[in-house]
């Protein structure tokens, strides 16, 4: 589901994930899904990078 710019993300996610993700965001001062977000925005920005890389050589 959309909201404005953000997504919102529904994951059957084990309990002991979501602690940690919890317990890490609250360190960060965010919410667990947006620490998720965030995570998953920076590893498709990484993805991408190495594959625009590999298209260049």
């Amino acid at each position: 589901m959309a909201y404005g710019n953000k997504v919102k993300f529904h994951y059957d996610v084990p309990a002991y994930i979501k602690a940690q993700l919890a317990e890490a965001a609250k360190k960060l001062n965010m919410t667990a899904t947006e620490l998720l977000s965030r995570t998953i925005e920076e590893e498709y920005a990484r993805v991408k990078g190495l594959h625009n890389d590999q298209d260049e050589k």
